[in-house]
């Protein structure tokens, strides 16, 4: 690979709108994770599912379509079918000689994502993905350049990085599952202490609370509103700054930084909604934080303590939440429900008895799920590095043609 091409004379923009078809095709998106695939159905909010899709756009088999509000971050991919996409992506037809495999090796690479970094027009920084309504334009994908491959060389490529990254997904889809299992083998053993406590001959009696069973008849079943208070952040993430000096809490696992506090002292906390899933990140701080308008707070403990509290609110809060309601998801959480959520309270010493004997066990378990968390972060960036090494040019690959 010598010269380069500018990708405008490989990449020409399409922007035929579905009209009557969009009721025959399968709507499309695309996604850092997994590039371009077919939308589930637990992908989509009740609006999206029933709003006109006439407008949206057109894409065949083989074209690119890239999410221009996630291309920095590697939101593009190849389409597999014919289908329908947002309005807001973008769908690139891309030249017959080609050969798409190496095309989306190449937009994915970590110097070209970041070269797309660069070009995102919106307000904000992308360093820390705060841009509001950020976009690619697609004047500006083309004018970059790509190397002048053969397709013999664009192949050879191809099918190295199919192998490679082939054998590097599995290796973090072997992890992932180890992780899945860690995680409900500690989250099993978590739940049966919450109940019955460290001794196994307590007298024990109904909990009230059909999905919970019995606890021991020393225990109480505390409504939430009675032990804590209930508020949440005012802040938003596009006020986060890399070098704040104090945790702010958004709707997702990350903690961001920020420059200012509004809350101090012993707290928990989870999104009211957000891409973590709703009732599946919970978050324990005891010190000076800030948190996002939509993460509720929970503080000003009484008879109970914010770390026991907290092991059980993410223990049960959303599989009593769910057995509770009349869906099989849970899209938001409002504060009646957290407000009514039953919390079963042994006496103070106990609590604190059985918050450190979870804290030694989950300690080994969680080592475990660290260390795997560490593996799949050094695959990915091996196979980042193995990427942009290959369509650069750095592997040489001439014997393979």
């Amino acid at each position: 690979m010598t010269n380069s091409v500018r990708l405008k004379w490989l990449l020409a923009e399409s922007d035929m709108r579905a009209g009557a078809e969009a009721e025959a095709l399968p709507l499309l998106s695309v996604s850092i994770s997994w590039g371009v695939r077919r939308r589930k159905a637990s992908d989509m909010t009740t609006r999206a599912a029933s709003e006109d899709l006439s407008n949206y756009k057109l894409c065949r088999a083989g074209d690119l379509v890239i999410n221009r509000m996630r291309a920095f971050q590697g939101a593009l991919g190849i389409a597999p079918e014919a289908g329908i996409v947002s309005p807001d992506y973008a769908v690139l037809r891309v030249e017959s000689k080609v050969d798409k495999r190496w095309l989306n090796y190449y937009l994915t690479s970590g110097f070209i994502v970041s070269t797309m970094a660069s070009m995102v027009r919106g307000i904000g920084g992308t360093e820390a993905g705060n841009v509001r309504t950020p976009r690619l334009n697609v004047s500006d994908l083309q004018s970059m350049t790509a190397p002048l491959a053969s397709a013999e060389e664009q192949r050879a490529i191809a099918d190295y990085l199919d192998r490679e990254t082939a054998r590097i997904d599995t290796l973090i889809e072997e992890q992932q599952r180890l992780i899945e299992m860690l995680r409900e083998r500690r989250e099993s053993a978590i739940r049966s202490v919450l109940l019955a406590g460290l001794d196994d001959e307590a007298p024990r009696q109904s909990s009230g609370v059909a999905l919970l069973g019995d606890i021991p008849s020393h225990w109480r079943m505390v409504p939430t509103r009675y032990l804590c208070t209930i508020t949440t952040g005012s802040e938003d993430s596009g006020n986060a700054t890399d070098d704040g000096a104090y945790p702010l809490y958004v709707r997702g696992r990350e903690v961001l930084r920020i420059d200012h506090y509004s809350f101090d002292g012993e707290a928990v906390m989870t999104p009211g909604d957000g891409q973590g899933g709703t009732g599946k990140v919970f978050h324990y701080v005891n010190g000076k934080f800030e948190a996002h308008q939509r993460v509720y707070v929970f503080k000003d403990f009484i008879g109970i303590s914010g770390w026991y509290f907290y092991y059980f609110l993410s223990a049960f809060l959303r599989p009593v939440a769910l057995a509770g309601s009349n869906t099989v998801t849970m899209e938001s959480l409002r504060r009646p429900l957290l407000a009514d959520f039953q919390v079963a309270v042994p006496p103070l010493e106990e609590q604190h008895q059985i918050a450190t004997y979870l804290d030694e066990q989950t300690a080994g378990v969680d080592d475990l799920i660290a260390e795997s968390e560490r593996f799949i972060e050094l695959a990915r960036e091996r196979r980042s590095a193995l990427i942009t090494a290959a369509v650069t040019g750095q592997i040489d690959l001439r014997e393979m043609v």
